[in-house]
């Protein structure tokens, strides 16, 4: 379950309360709206750069630093609209 992977991801080995559970799991419902509105088509269940990202959003915003994730992760989401992109443009062509 990603809710379990990013209470690793961030270090939290204790047991939550149902209310901490409740809070990192908006935050990743929120993540994955943003990344998803940014980049498109997200993979957030495989090992991949997209679940990365998510992992590292809500680290921010945990932190009460979000904007600041948006600066740093800049070039990274720009990367993935462009194989997005590329893989659109590819997919185009196989059907003409």
């Amino acid at each position: 379950m990603i809710l379990e992977e990013v209470k690793n991801y961030l270090d939290i080995p204790w047991e939550t309360t149902p209310a901490e559970d409740a809070k990192l799991s908006s935050m990743i419902e929120r993540g994955k709206a943003a990344l998803a509105g940014k980049i498109g088509r997200c993979d957030f269940e495989g090992e991949t750069q997209e679940k990365t990202l998510l992992f590292n959003h809500v680290m921010y915003e945990r932190a009460g630093a979000l904007n600041e994730f948006w600066s740093n992760y800049r070039g990274e989401i720009i990367s993935l609209q462009m194989n997005r992109r590329a893989e659109r443009y590819e997919a185009e062509k196989q059907k003409v």
